[in-house]
């Protein structure tokens, strides 16, 4: 493997057609960033759908499919024994059950479905607050609640790309690391299981060593301009 130095390469591919190109691709989809449609001319917003969104979306389709199917059942039936409109008797029975069926229809639809899911979500969300959690939307409740697993980074490592060394193993013993920054005069390395100071163990010294030939990476003293506190920085 290369670390450092010059070379030449040869340009295989621009654009759209590298890795960071197809990286590109996926975030933004299969047809490459265009919006979905659905039924023709609506969106399709399935892609960010949230799971209370899907299944809520699932649950919309069966009752409609089984309004549906109840709604031509009572039609044929009330067609069949000649259900006629009791304050006019004269007209068609199949007028009347038309009439009947889109009421049922109409009837089937929960309204109070989404009221219902707002309130358990503005629960959830009270919830959360109350444990010094801030939450910006409502679907971001059901969300969290739909996960099983949670990948965190350590403090630091992305948020100020920075990483602390905490732990060690050199010649077949761990080694615990104290510190404070990038600061050399401050920190130990002492043996994991006795607590005895280890700077001076062959392996740990071999250990460093070795990090220290495969980094070139300079720690230097430098004052801070807006409060004159003098810190350690790599470069």
């Amino acid at each position: 493997s290369v670390t450092n130095g010059k070379g030449k390469g040869i340009v295989i591919a621009t654009g759209m057609g590298t890795r960071i190109g197809r990286i590109a691709q996926l975030i933004a989809g299969d047809n490459g960033g265009k919006q979905k449609k659905k039924c023709g001319c609506l969106p399709d917003m399935s892609a960010s759908a949230t799971p209370l969104q899907n299944s809520l979306e699932k649950l919309g389709g069966r009752i409609g499919i089984m309004a549906i199917g109840v709604c031509v059942v009572i039609f044929i039936i009330g067609v069949a024994m000649d259900r006629t409109d009791p304050s006019n008797p004269d007209s068609p029975a199949w007028l009347y059950m038309i009439l009947i069926a889109v009421t049922l229809a109409v009837a089937a639809i929960p309204e109070g479905i989404p009221l219902c899911v707002t309130i358990s979500l503005s629960i959830g969300c009270k919830d959360m607050v109350s444990k010094n959690v801030l939450v910006r939307k409502l679907a971001a409740v059901e969300t969290l609640g739909s996960a099983s697993v949670i990948c965190s980074d350590k403090t630091g490592t992305l948020t100020e790309g920075k990483m602390t060394m905490v732990n060690m193993y050199a010649g077949g013993v761990d080694y615990t690391v104290e510190g404070k920054g990038f600061d050399p005069t401050i920190g130990k390395i002492k043996n994991a299981k006795t607590g005895a100071e280890a700077t001076q163990e062959l392996s740990v010294k071999s250990a460093l060593l070795s990090a220290v030939l495969c980094c070139n990476t300079t720690l230097s003293k430098v004052k801070d301009p807006e409060t004159g506190e003098e810190k350690w920085e790599p470069k």
